[in-house]
């Protein structure tokens, strides 16, 4: 494998020190274990080798523990260490060292390709990354001594991993039954729409998970520029590297009747720019239909794109939420994924709930499930002068704030519409609802009923939507957690958009924003001095009065 200056002093300044390898005994341990760590190659089953870091607990004569197979994102590595990048700033790290602290064994690996591990990047595929899961958990049933059994006879393992991560213990759970609890973080359902929505790239991420691969495990940059995804440079992914990204997926799978076989903890973010909530959601029906149970922790974090693409959120490209509020009391979020492995490879009761949402970084609701209804309101024009509406999005105001108000009326609601806008260079912003109470909460699922018309080819219309709030008061439109969902042509558009959390104020107002460029998809402008229009209906997931349940009353 390939490695670069950077990754070897990565290396050099993480390394642990390297043990013989221990053998597992079938007998009652003779004596207790010391907490302690070492460093393994574990063989895969195509004769490369996997560098792993085994975290040892402290344990007692007579005492067993379960194990954790915990790894990394796309273009990250292993914690060697418990004071490292991953074992302090990470969540699968936090958790992972958190939990060995409590008693488990904890098996931290580099996917192949990456860190100290051989073989070449395959993103994810069944029969490379998805199997060396397989691989890993061989190893720890054979050199792990006093591992916990279930119930059923089954060795208590569990997994976590965030997004590149998460996909491997999905997939792999699809395909090994040994796996019994999971928590995939910020990982994708469809890896084709996670990476182009609706055909268009998110050409952002395509760079920054590049340029991580190719300094953390010299990435093969030839497989990106061979036929299948050599469209992804104009800003369009191809039918065929669609196809080859959903083999990829749990979607193609579980589209087969081939489900999951754990049960699993669901961590998403409403900010993540690259595997939004939908994933979270549609993976969870996916373990649903194959009969386990899963739950989900909608958090704000997740992959966050550098400011100015997103607002600042504490680490570069990839943070999650330290605590999450679930019940009476905020609890870290590490000592939740904790208690999840608790109850469910030590018996452990019940404490982590079925759904629970961040309204920001300091509310939160427990409820039994995200709403699913909403409010459908007229967008009569929503017009924009295309040149490059929206380039210096973080620096313009993209509301006449001037303009005349025209009072309506709509559906038993106030409607007030400020006077078109969109020229100049300037993001669209046409709002449809006037918050009437300091206790709405926008929550759940925005949908869209519109056409697309434009002066330009019906391919070179397209536009960026999302939901926008103007706060009482406030010049600016926020991006309600900074969701854009390409239109790529003209015609009728009727889809869901991202899931969306945000706590509302009476003035506040609500509507459609309207991009003709933005920086999350940098290669997919409109074609440049044309006009689009949206007319249609959006439906907002307005909640009014929403209180969050006591815990004990999302429990089966």
């Amino acid at each position: 494998m390939r490695s670069t200056a950077l990754a070897f002093w990565v290396v050099i300044l993480l390394g642990g020190c390297t043990t013989t390898l221990p053998v597992a005994s079938p007998d009652p341990l003779p004596a207790p274990l010391e907490a302690r760590r070492y460093q393994v190659a574990i063989p895969t089953h195509d004769g490369l080798s996997l560098a792993a870091t085994v975290y040892q607990p402290a344990l007692a004569s007579g005492d067993t523990a379960p194990v954790i197979i915990a790894t990394h994102g796309f273009g990250g590595f292993r914690a060697k260490r418990p004071l490292s990048i991953y074992g302090q700033t990470m969540l699968t790290g936090e958790a992972a060292i958190a939990a060995w602290r409590q008693g488990y064994w904890v098996v931290f690996y580099d996917q192949r390709g990456f860190g100290g591990s051989q073989g070449d990047v395959q993103l994810m595929s069944p029969a490379h990354e998805v199997k060396d899961v397989s691989s890993v958990i061989d190893w720890a049933l054979r050199h792990l001594p006093a591992l916990h059994t279930l119930p059923d006879g089954r060795a208590a393992i569990g997994m976590i991993g965030e997004s590149y991560g998460g996909g491997a213990q999905i997939l792999a759970s699809i395909h090994d039954p040994r796996l019994a609890a999971l928590v995939p973080i910020a990982t994708w359902y469809d890896l084709a729409d996670g990476f182009a929505p609706n055909g268009h790239v998110r050409s952002q991420w395509g760079a920054h998970l590049f340029t991580l691969g190719s300094l953390s495990s010299g990435f093969d940059f030839g497989m990106a520029l061979q036929r299948p995804f050599r469209s992804a440079f104009t800003g369009t992914l191809s039918r065929e590297a669609q196809t080859l990204l959903r083999e990829h997926s749990p979607s193609s799978f579980c589209a087969r009747g081939e489900y999951p076989q754990a049960d699993a903890l669901l961590i998403q973010g409403f900010r993540d720019s690259l595997f939004g909530i939908e994933h979270a959601q549609a993976n969870q029906s996916c373990f649903e239909a194959g009969g386990q149970e899963a739950r989900l922790l909608a958090i704000q974090g997740g992959h966050i794109l550098p400011w100015p693409i997103q607002p600042w959120s504490g680490k570069p490209l990839f943070n999650t939420d330290a605590v999450l509020g679930c019940g009476a009391d905020a609890v870290p979020l590490p000592e939740l994924v904790v208690q999840w492995w608790d109850e469910k490879l030590r018996g452990a009761p019940r404490q982590v709930p079925s759904f629970c949402a961040a309204l920001d970084y300091e509310q939160s609701l427990h409820l039994a499930a995200l709403p699913s209804n909403g409010e459908t309101f007229a967008v009569r024009d929503a017009s924009l002068h295309i040149p490059f509406a929206g380039m210096f999005e973080w620096l313009m105001v993209p509301v006449d704030v001037g303009g005349d108000i025209v009072r309506g009326f709509w559906q038993g609601k106030d409607l007030r519409q400020l006077r078109p806008n969109g020229g100049g260079g300037r993001p669209k912003f046409v709002p449809v609802y006037v918050v009437e109470r300091d206790d709405e909460i926008l929550l759940g699922t925005p949908e869209l009923d519109m056409r697309l018309s434009g002066t330009a080819s019906r391919a070179s219309t397209r536009v960026f939507v999302g939901v926008g709030v103007q706060r009482a008061g406030a010049r600016r439109v926020q991006v309600v957690n900074e969701q854009l969902t390409p239109l790529p042509h003209k015609g009728l558009h009727r889809q869901t958009l991202p899931p969306v959390a945000t706590p509302l104020q009476a003035g506040d107002r609500v509507g459609l924003v309207v991009y003709g460029f933005s920086w999350q998809y940098a290669f997919n402008p409109s074609f440049w001095w044309s006009r689009a229009r949206l007319q249609g209906e959006l439906t907002l997931p307005l909640q009014e009065g929403l209180k969050s349940l006591p815990l004990e009353l999302a429990t089966p």
